[in-house]
């Protein structure tokens, strides 16, 4: 269906509008060359060559030419293996590629390598193309021109050639106004059109059901996700997130920053690059933040489960040859560092696994943090603006020049923690909840399920100044709330989940069950029933309760004669009822309230 409306839309459109991608104003000479993909072109048999390569980076190639490579490399290679996992929303079948100079082509068989496992995500977003054609020339590297192939004595590479495979095959001109090529992209979401890389933590998509078995199974020490991104004009050709920061595990981190990143940036400016941090936002102090994805992301998802990770996002406006040129180079430079330490990344990401295993109840996790301090000094590779009216805006438009402009900035990298509870030794989820044990069960969580009811005092929270925006977001509406801790005691019935906390996914299930966390379920919508009111009043009948609560209850007339100074409310009858409503026997006890319970000691 999606196919079908994009094609009815290409052809009406065409008649009026013929394509016109923006073309980048400034490549340095160096992006023109691509000096790496022109080697690796010039080493390989003409049988592997990509449609990208054949059309001088005009084309990309459809989701059976990718699969057919992948097979043929498979083929001219006893190192390679494509293997299935899957089917998306519509259908189509869902690879991962697997490299090893062991033929570990299971999670056990490369478990018992003891190698690193390096995982390349092509094509989440199916329009944002050059991390795909750039994966399958630098597996060709390894495996057919075997330039590369001595990384296979260090590492595992797995490559999933197309995340997204709905959107990859619903290709048209028309799918990113602002991409400078190729002559047909995939369309950004998948074909119940959800977007994938919103996906991560809740689950909804058969594709991230796929993934996050893939992800729980082989458990890689590293992943690249590569993207596109559009928006300002600039210098950079690429541009990167990696998470430096205390919501990474300790272990992981201190390698990022001692063995990784720093060397990775190097090495792509050394071959040329022009390289920035991916922009998350500023500040009144004209300072620049970071992006941190939170686990609805693939970088954030890959933090919470002890894995470093980057953010690729090469620029919309650069050629796609130069957009290939950066994907190629920053897996490349990436693996080389990889392998030239794959010891330190092992044990990094084990000892990680090893501390929440072992998380005492008590614990504070750090689940979310803001941007702090002044920020480091670096420099802004922007380029000259002009302004000019435009005819149909009616308005002024912005206009890039070809002309580089450095900027002196102060770019925020630190986190102050945000959300960051104290690890419970577990939850319990009530029977009536139990759908959510297919998330959990998706992300590999591990939980018991109770043979007997349990009653006892727990904590738990509950939930004030409760509202909803007027729109959906990835088809669920998201409260907004603010929460409260708070003890009470509860029955939890016999088939109720016991979801114990100190376990390798500790941060994954503590995302999910922590409301606050920015990506839990109460956030994503899973719970909203528990903010509905079930049953109502005629003011009729509460107005003699009401009165006769005021006479007797001096506290609460204070506080309604208070209240009444708010001349909005004072004049709304019906407001001053639910008011009192809310402040009498007759409020369903667990409106508001949050159902699962947090575990402090357990006594049964």
């Amino acid at each position: 269906m999606l196919f079908s409306v994009t094609l009815l839309l290409t052809q009406t459109l065409g008649q009026v509008v013929p394509p016109m991608p923006p073309a980048s104003v400034w490549e340095t000479p160096a992006m023109k060359e691509a000096r790496s993909l022109a080697e690796s072109t010039a080493r390989a048999p003409k049988d592997f060559l990509t449609l990208a390569e054949t059309s001088q980076y005009t084309k990309t190639g459809t989701y059976t030419e990718c699969v057919a490579f992948y097979q043929r490399l498979a083929k001219s290679s006893p190192y390679g293996k494509l293997v299935s996992i899957g089917q998306s929303a519509a259908g189509h079948e869902l690879y991962v590629f697997v490299a090893s100079k062991d033929k570990a082509f299971t999670p056990q068989q490369a478990a018992r390598t003891n190698k690193p496992i390096i995982l390349l995500q092509n094509g989440i977003h199916a329009g944002e193309n050059g991390g795909k054609d750039a994966a399958m020339m630098l597996l060709r590297d390894v495996l057919v021109s075997k330039k590369l192939e001595a990384w296979l004595d260090k590492v595992i590479i797995l490559s999933i050639p197309v995340f997204n495979v709905d959107g990859h095959e619903s290709p048209s001109p028309y799918n990113r106004i602002n991409e400078n090529g190729p002559a047909e992209m995939g369309f950004r979401a998948n074909s119940t059109r959800q977007n994938l890389n919103r996906d991560y933590l809740k689950a909804d998509t058969p594709e991230m059901r796929a993934w996050l078995n893939v992800f729980a199974t082989w458990l890689p020490d590293f992943l690249i996700d590569n993207h596109v991104t559009d928006g300002s004009d600039h210098q950079y050709d690429v541009t990167y997130a990696i998470h430096t920061q205390q919501d990474l595990a300790e272990a992981p981190r201190n390698w990022v920053n001692t063995k990784y990143y720093k060397q990775m940036l190097s090495g792509m400016e050394k071959d040329g690059h022009v390289l920035s941090w991916y922009i998350g936002g500023g500040s009144r102090s004209g300072s620049l933040s970071v992006m941190t994805a939170s686990p609805r992301y693939s970088t954030g998802y890959a933090t919470a489960q002890n894995r470093p990770s980057l953010l690729v996002e090469t620029h919309s406006l650069k050629s796609f040859k130069v957009r290939t040129w950066a994907h190629y180079d920053i897996m490349k430079h990436t693996l080389d560092l990889m392998s030239a330490d794959p010891a330190g990344l092992k044990q990094a990401t084990r000892a990680a696994d090893a501390e929440l295993k072992s998380l005492k109840p008590g614990t504070k996790v750090f689940l979310e943090g803001t941007p702090t301090g002044p920020g480091e000094d670096t420099i802004m590779r922007q380029l000259e603006t002009s302004r000019y009216t435009g005819t149909a805006a009616g308005g002024t438009i912005l206009k890039y020049e070809p002309k580089a402009l450095d900027r002196p900035v102060k770019v925020v990298v630190a986190l102050a923690p945000k959300v960051e509870p104290v690890a419970p030794l577990g939850y319990l989820i009530p029977r009536g909840y139990a759908a959510l044990a297919e998330v959990l069960k998706a992300h590999h969580v591990q939980y018991e399920v109770l043979a007997k009811p349990v009653t006892e005092e727990f904590e738990t929270y509950r939930f004030d100044n409760v509202s909803f925006p007027p729109q959906p977001f990835e088809s669920r509406f998201m409260p907004n709330f603010s929460s409260r801790l708070v003890k009470e005691k509860r029955t939890l019935p016999a088939g109720s989940l016991w979801v114990p906390t100190a376990q390798r996914s500790a941060r994954v299930l503590m995302q999910l069950l922590e409301p606050e966390g920015p990506d839990s379920f109460v956030k994503w919508g899973f719970l909203n029933a528990i903010f509905e009111q079930k049953e109502y009043f005629s003011d009729y009948i509460f107005e003699p309760i009401a009165e006769e609560m005021l006479r007797r209850d001096p506290k609460l007339k204070a506080e309604f004669e208070a209240k009444l100074e708010d001349k909005a409310f004072a004049a709304n009858p019906r407001a001053r009822l639910q008011w009192l409503h809310q402040r009498s026997p007759y409020l369903e006890p667990d409106k508001n309230a949050y159902p699962i319970v947090r575990v402090m000691q357990k006594n049964w």
